[in-house]
């Protein structure tokens, strides 16, 4: 879990100075009225997570969980369908950890392609997400 936490924390601060000293954007934190919306306050007392609005943050986080669910995915077909044991041996506690995180962003996987309520992430999230991921996952091969 630690390793997860500097990981996300430094990456989030490194993307975040960067954006800020080049004048795109500055991070937000906006309170969410949760007496005000109806809609807001049933998801809150489910206990559902709202993600509501696009933002940066939201972008990273979506953007690093969709790339290790591809790298996840990956990992596990280049196993089964290429049976390289040697790459098994070796790599099993990196698929391990990878599935791990994949766990633990379940909630953000029905934001970005399960749920349908308002609280879901905003299309452009999902889709700046997908492509970032994908681009990323397609640098090795060029």
């Amino acid at each position: 879990m630690w390793l997860i936490r500097r990981t996300t924390s430094y990456a989030f601060a490194f993307i975040d100075t960067i954006t800020r000293q080049l004048g795109f954007s500055q991070t937000a934190f906006a309170i969410t009225a949760k007496v005000v919306d109806e809609d807001v306050l049933e998801r809150y007392q489910k206990e559902t997570m709202e993600f509501g609005s696009s933002s940066v943050m939201f972008t990273i986080i979506a953007t690093l969980a969709v790339f290790n669910l591809f790298c996840f995915v990956g990992g596990i077909v280049k196993i089964v369908w290429g049976m390289d044991l040697n790459f098994a041996d070796h790599l099993v506690p990196q698929i391990v950890l990878c599935g791990l995180v994949v766990v633990l962003n379940v909630p953000v996987y029905q934001a970005l392609f399960l749920r349908h309520d308002k609280g879901r992430f905003p299309s452009s999230v999902t889709f700046k997400s997908v492509v970032l991921a994908s681009l990323v996952c397609l640098m090795p091969v060029y």
